[in-house]
């Protein structure tokens, strides 16, 4: 046998072991047509807005997580977001899913934040205010914006009125801005689960004068299952409601939209996927969007359940609630919207590479 030919076989098996490691393996090629996080931290439920040329995100955490970002830079962790928690708080449990949005001269942060009187995970919201995004925000008020009647805290500037509705606590607010009126969406906890529209003063800190006091939101839309993190916008002359269902612990859980002429009556709007593993091509319960228009672009920003200690989504099968929080946490992510046809489509995906100085645990 020539020599030549054990120099060509291994020239081909070390020609065909540079080409795999370029390419990659069918399997490996897979693994990266998912996106990839735009942060890649700890950042449940985003809420994100933009101060100049930086972009600051506070997302669910013990004490709400919260982070900025320069053009440039990486992201770096901004804490802490409360001074304290109101009186008619508990001192234990996570606030989940606060909204940060400038009011006049002032930075607003509503939260859900745990109260006595609803079980283990009832909550309700208040709102805290600061001079700039990035100071330590002071909660405002003697008593909650919304909560139920039967919790044990005063009573609310709206007490949910629904007796027809599970009354296990209100979460995800959201603040929707139309000219100079402001409204507060809102999440009722439970199943049946709700989402309701609650008018606001000129500041953002309280029901809107001449509302009834027993009864001052209304409701847009009910699932028998659960629906949640609700956003408006507005395109064309059109409504826009996002929201997130199912179970945010799985990889199942989904983005969703519905259109509509009128602000209050969405009696026939009609459920559409915007996002789920699959269009995302992979991403594990990839909802939680928050909606942010700067400089004439529209961009969703949202979470996916990652591993632990990498950018790669879980399995199909993970359930955070099944002691699943200690091997994976909530990624954030960034989709450019369009509407053709009036219906919002991811155009593309955003990715910015950098790794946070410090993640924190996931709550």
């Amino acid at each position: 046998m020539p020599r030549t030919a054990p120099r060509l076989a291994c020239c081909l098996a070390v020609l065909a072991a540079l080409v795999l490691a370029l390419c990659g393996t069918p399997a490996q090629a897979d693994d990266r047509q998912y996106p990839e996080p735009f942060f890649n931290g700890n950042v449940g439920d985003p809420s994100v807005t933009m101060v100049g040329k930086r972009m600051v995100v506070v997302a669910t955490g013990p004490q709400i997580n919260r982070a900025y970002k320069d053009p440039g830079h990486r992201w770096r962790y901004q804490q802490p977001v409360l001074t304290h928690r109101p009186k008619w708080a508990i001192a234990e449990g996570g606030i989940w899913a606060a909204d940060i949005a400038k009011v006049g001269r002032k930075w607003l942060l509503y939260y859900a934040v745990p109260v006595a009187g609803l079980g283990d995970f009832g909550r309700c919201i208040g709102v805290a205010v600061a001079k700039k995004a990035l100071d330590a925000f002071k909660p405002v008020g003697g008593r909650p914006l919304v909560c139920p009647s039967r919790a044990l805290v005063p009573t609310a500037q709206d007490p949910v009125a629904t007796p027809d509705l599970p009354s296990r606590g209100i979460i995800d607010p959201s603040l929707y801005r139309e000219g100079k009126q402001n409204y507060l969406l809102y999440k009722t906890d439970g199943k049946p689960s709700s989402i309701r529209l609650l008018p606001l003063s000129k500041n953002g800190r309280r029901v809107r004068t001449g509302q009834d006091p027993l009864n001052p939101s209304v409701e847009l839309v009910r699932s028998a299952d659960v629906i949640e993190n609700p956003v408006l916008a507005r395109h064309a002359g059109l409504y826009y409601l996002f929201a997130s269902e199912g179970d945010f612990a799985r990889c199942s859980y989904l983005e969703t939209w519905r259109q509509s002429a009128s602000l209050t009556d969405w009696s026939l709007a009609v459920p559409n996927v915007l996002l789920d593993s699959t269009i995302t091509q992979g991403l594990c319960g990839p909802a939680g969007g928050d909606i942010v228009r700067h400089r004439g672009r529209t961009t969703l920003y949202f979470h996916g359940w990652v591993r632990l200690h990498s950018s790669k989504p879980k399995g199909v099968n993970y359930w955070a609630w099944n002691g699943g929080e200690k091997y994976g946490r909530r990624a954030m992510y960034a989709a450019r919207l369009t509407f053709p046809g009036g219906v919002p489509t991811v155009k593309k995906y955003l990715t910015r590479t950098g790794v946070p100085q410090r993640v924190p645990t996931p709550y």
